[in-house]
């Protein structure tokens, strides 16, 4: 894979000035392969915070994109130093067995679980009269392969298909050949880049102005396992702990994501479904003063 021989090369040039006696063993600062997608520009700027914060300075490299089978198996072996993926049994799991590390701080501030549908222009006011779990169960949703979420809708009833591609909004098509009718997002990501993005692509898409649905959904910082990890794994949780603590973390969520206003929800009927696998009380209590409450 090109990605990781780059950073092969660039150990072997590192090794090779240490070697030498040259000075850029004392001031290099180590490499970590770190996800990196356009939606998840603050939960990076929040984990260089806390590494800043924890004194542990770092060069990121992007790690391959992919669906979360495959960025589990990435993060889980090693290849991967740092993603910031939401909850899942599996990674749960994995914890469990300390195959994987987890610092539950919730990036998204919980936002991720209050979720809007994305659907055809021609039928924004196909849910305006749902209410219920029931009323949503008359319509087919669709979400990306390995996403939790499919779970948690059929687990409440509700038919979802799993969509292999989806990121520029190619769901589109299947809506229009009568397949599925909604593609439910997290709120604040699909106003702020989702649907903007989409539409580049698919002018016909847009969101649902009746309806949203909530569910405990937090995204968290996982990181590799193994030695070689465990002084960042340290230092996250030092880092995200202090800049809690002093306030920053808000400061930096606040650069990077803008909720709606208070009579956006006002406006909206919200449908509160379980989420099978777990509540809020993923959240240490220390953390849960971050929440978003509209």
């Amino acid at each position: 894979m090109v990605w990781l021989l780059r950073i092969r090369s660039a150990l072997r040039i590192l090794a090779l000035a240490c070697g030498l006696g040259g000075p850029a063993c004392q001031a290099a600062a180590p490499v970590f392969v770190v996800q990196n997608e356009p939606h998840l520009a603050h939960a990076r700027a929040l984990v260089r915070a806390a590494l800043d914060a924890a004194g542990m300075q770092a060069t990121f490299t992007d790690a391959p994109q992919g669906n979360e089978r495959r960025n589990l198996y990435q993060i889980s072996h090693g290849h991967t130093h740092i993603d910031m993926m939401p909850a899942t049994p599996a990674r749960l799991r994995l914890v469990e067995q300390g195959k994987l590390r987890m610092v539950p701080i919730p990036l998204d501030r919980g936002l991720l679980g209050w979720r809007i549908n994305l659907l055809l222009a021609s039928q924004r006011d196909k849910l305006a009269q749902v209410r219920t779990a029931a009323d949503l169960a008359q319509f087919s949703m669709g979400q990306n392969v390995g996403w939790m979420d499919v779970e948690i809708y059929r687990a409440a009833g509700i038919p979802t298909k799993e969509i292999k591609h989806w990121s520029n909004g190619e769901f589109a098509e299947q809506m229009e050949a009568g397949f599925l009718d909604l593609f439910p997002l997290g709120l604040e990501e699909t106003l702020n880049y989702f649907l903007p993005h989409f539409q580049k692509y698919y002018p016909q898409l847009t969101v649902d102005p009746y309806l949203l649905v909530r569910y405990p959904w937090f995204r968290f910082v996982w990181v590799a396992p193994g030695p070689d990890t465990e002084a960042l794994y340290q230092a996250l949780q030092t880092g995200f702990d202090r800049i809690v603590a002093n306030g920053q973390f808000m400061r930096v969520w606040n650069q990077y994501r803008h909720p709606p206003d208070a009579r956006f929800f006002r406006e909206r009927t919200t449908i509160d479904i379980a989420n099978p696998f777990y509540d809020q009380r993923l959240v240490p209590p220390r953390y849960r003063h971050l929440l978003f409450q509209p």
